[in-house]
């Protein structure tokens, strides 16, 4: 199931609605295939994306939400 998802994941801008900015994408290893790393300008958006874009992906099953704040940036110098 996870290769089906890889190329329909892969094909959102990094723009895909406004108000959204794709960061990362990664496949993981666990309960979940994927993770997308994504800003949002309000919660409004991100609830939209995930709603409206990410869940009418063929073969996506169900999405859980995880808020970030961030603490500290490793790769800023």
């Amino acid at each position: 199931m996870a290769a089906k998802l890889y190329e329909p994941l892969m094909e959102f801008s990094e723009n895909p609605i406004e108000g959204v900015t794709l960061e990362e994408a990664y496949q993981v290893f666990g309960k979940w295939d994927y993770a997308v790393l994504f800003q949002a300008d309000t919660n409004e958006n991100a609830l939209h994306f995930v709603g409206d874009r990410i869940r009418l992906v063929e073969g996506v099953i169900e999405t859980y939400t995880i808020p970030l704040t961030p603490i500290k940036n490793y790769r800023k110098k």
